[in-house]
This record gives C-alpha cells, sequence and structure tokens, in this order.
C-alpha cells in the first residue's frame, strides 16, 4: 500500500505540535444525505465523502458545494462519485494507500463492490479510515460483506458509516450483523437508504425504519450534525441517525417531468411501431427542454435519434448537451463522448471522433468505453 502525502496545512501542523490535547477532541460529523458525509477535524480540516449527483436515481439534490480540502470516493457510481461539484481546485481520492490531509490521517483500504453491482468499473471499491482527533471513522461505501483481510486492514473502529436500508439493496441483513460483530464500532451510523421526507425514490431502496424498529439503542439527531471525541463515545455499542442537512432540496417539478418523459420514450422505443423512434424522439426533447442541465437526457436523446437514423441531428444535439453539461454527471458524458465519437468516425471525422476518445480516457473509469477508446487510438497510431 502507497504512503502519499496529500497536504499538511500550517494550522495543522501546529495543533497537533503545540496542542495535543485539543486535537483530541471537536470532531464534527454532518450528514448530507444518501451515503455523503462531511467530517471537520479540531483543526478545521474538512474531508468529504461520496457526494451524489443532483440529477439521477435518488430524487432530491446535492447542496451548493461545501467547502472541502479533500474529497473521497468509494467507487464511481453516480450516487457516490460526485466529485466534480468541487473541480481541480480540491484534490479528489479514489486509490486505496495512505495520505495525510492536515491533521487527518486517511487510509483507503481495497474492497470490493456488493454483488452484482459494478461490473461495469470491475467492482471496485474504497474502504476509507479516517483517523481524526483520536477517533477511527470506517466509511463502507457500497462494499460487499467484509472479508477476513478487509476486517484486519480496519482495525479499531470507533464510527461505522455502513450502508443499510429496508430491501436490503447493498448489504444482507446477516452481513448487516456480522460486520457489526466483527468491528464491534462504539457508534453505528446508517446510510444509502430511502429519505421519505425527501423523496419516494428510489424505488430499489428501502427507509432505514424497518431495520431500525429491530434496534436498541437508537439515537435519532434532531439536526444533520454532531460532535464527537474518544471521550464522549457511548460505553456501549449504538446507532446514531442523522436528519439529511436541510440544504437538500427534492427534485424540481421540471426534473421529475424530464424523467418521466424518459420513462414514456424508453416505452415508445420497446414498441414495434414505425412511428415509434420518433415519439421517443419528441419526449426526450420535451426531456431536454425541462432539464437542460442534465447531460442523461441529452445522451438518451442522441441514441434515439441515432436509432431513427437522424445521424446529423444526433451529433448536433450531443455536441450541445455537452457543452452545456458542466461538470457534472461523468459518467453520462463519457457516454455521449463514446456515442459522439462512434458518430464522428461513421460520418469520416477521424480528428474530431480522436478528441472525444482521448477525453473518455482522461475522465472515465468504465472499463467498457476506456477499453473502446483505446482500441481505436491503437489503431489510430498503427494508421500514422
Amino acid at each position: 500500500m502507497t504512503k502519499t502525502s496529500w497536504k499538511f496545512p500550517l494550522l495543522g501542523l501546529l495543533v497537533s505540535l503545540l496542542a495535543p490535547g485539543w486535537a483530541q477532541a471537536q470532531v464534527t460529523i454532518e450528514y448530507i444525505a444518501h451515503a455523503c458525509f462531511l467530517v471537520q477535524s479540531p483543526a478545521g480540516i474538512r474531508i468529504v465523502i461520496d457526494p451524489y449527483n443532483s440529477h439521477r436515481w435518488l430524487g432530491y439534490s446535492f447542496p451548493a458545494a461545501p467547502a472541502a480540502d479533500a474529497v473521497l470516493i468509494t467507487h464511481p457510481h453516480y450516487d457516490h462519485d460526485a466529485g466534480y461539484y468541487w473541480g481541480a481546485e480540491v484534490p479528489t481520492i479514489r486509490a486505496p494507500g495512505r495520505y495525510a490531509v492536515g491533521d487527518v490521517r486517511v487510509e483507503g483500504i481495497r474492497g470490493k463492490h456488493a454483488d452484482p453491482y459494478g461490473t461495469d468499473f470491475g467492482q471496485v471499491n474504497t474502504i476509507w479510515m479516517l483517523e481524526v482527533g483520536g477517533l477511527r471513522i470506517a466509511h463502507l461505501g457500497d462494499n460487499g460483506p467484509l472479508s477476513r483481510a478487509d476486517i484486519r486492514a480496519l482495525g479499531r473502529v470507533d464510527v461505522l458509516m455502513i450502508p443499510i436500508d429496508g430491501q436490503y439493496h447493498i448489504l444482507s441483513r446477516d452481513a448487516i450483523e456480522a460486520i457489526r460483530s466483527a468491528l464491534r464500532p462504539r457508534v453505528t451510523i446508517p446510510m444509502h437508504y430511502r429519505i421519505p421526507s425527501l423523496s419516494d425514490l428510489p424505488e430499489s431502496l428501502g427507509p432505514i425504519e424497518p431495520w431500525l424498529a429491530e434496534r436498541r439503542n437508537v439515537t435519532r439527531l434532531e439536526t444533520n450534525r454532531t460532535v464527537l471525541a474518544p471521550e464522549t463515545l457511548p460505553r456501549t455499542e449504538h446507532i446514531m441517525v442523522f436528519p439529511p442537512s436541510p440544504a437538500v432540496q427534492p427534485w424540481s417539478e421540471s426534473l421529475r417531468q424530464a424523467w418521466a418523459e424518459a420513462r414514456e420514450a424508453r416505452e415508445r422505443l420497446q414498441e414495434d411501431s414505425p412511428d415509434a423512434s420518433q415519439a421517443a424522439v419528441e419526449h426526450l426533447r420535451r426531456a431536454t427542454a425541462l432539464a437542460p442541465e442534465a447531460i442523461f437526457f441529452w445522451w438518451e436523446l442522441g441514441k434515439a435519434l441515432n436509432q431513427a437514423g437522424q445521424q446529423e441531428e444526433a451529433i448536433r444535439v450531443l455536441e450541445r448537451g455537452l457543452a452545456g453539461a458542466g461538470r457534472s454527471d461523468w459518467e453520462h458524458r463519457m457516454k455521449a463522448r463514446a456515442l459522439l465519437a462512434d458518430l464522428y468516425r461513421a460520418a469520416g471525422n477521424v480528428q474530431l471522433a480522436t478528441k472525444q476518445y482521448r477525453l473518455i480516457l482522461a475522465g472515465s473509469y468504465r472499463t467498457e468505453l476506456r477499453r473502446q477508446a483505446e482500441d481505436f487510438l491503437r489503431v489510430g497510431e498503427s494508421r500514422d
């Protein structure tokens, strides 16, 4: 495992050298929503874990990016991987290894995404362990059942952030209890469940209440943040449930309607009808008009136009969508680029296709898209 010194601001250094007692207090944990937390150290270093995309699946927004010194990503799914909201100014850390961020020590442990999800990126999942203010805080991301090696690598866990929901989407009931029994955290924080106060989505996640109803020692916080220290941890294992950040808002009606239009388009494309493709195109045009900032709908429209034999219009739509998408939703930006590259290549514009494939290699974590880009560029180099 590599050791990397990420950054060590002067304030963190002075705190650790001059005030070791104070440095073991006042660790703030703030829940944003879903699997996203902000951990603030005694020296004021702020670490964000697993920010989510505002336009996909969950039914609620991600708030304006809070100040952060680093962003940790467990795996490249849109509900865990929205580090682009901070841009290049804030380091985004993905790979297993050891890092220093001010007075926070971070260790990434190589895990495996829960089955059967994530095969398109090799089921990578980095389990994060933060050592801060005398506490050891573990965030599992979407890891499956922990192996013995995972448990040994984690060692002592004071605070455990673990995916739990009433439908057991990521971990089974038995796997949850096995993890808690093996790690024996003083505080368990459930995450990755449906939040009915914000949305009736996602349908494949259950709320946390059914699991909580079978548990004791549950504390329901009134606000989305708490302050912990080694001396204030509960003596017995405890479950702590946060409300989401008040800055998180349900989807706008226009975004919900855009998703309804996209679902209608998919249903039309399944019909055996000569006008089905054009009907789908019209639904997706309305979706892009309702939510022009969401690249997903532009990508779907580009696919539908291509399927309808309107390749030139598909190119224009994808170019327009990518120009307006900003940094949001890297997954569908890369899918849109891959489709655009295919269309450029079919039109004989190798130079523009090459540009898109290079952007895919620079920004995609999906193995099939990277392989597609590498194959095209390899052939291009041999041709040159």
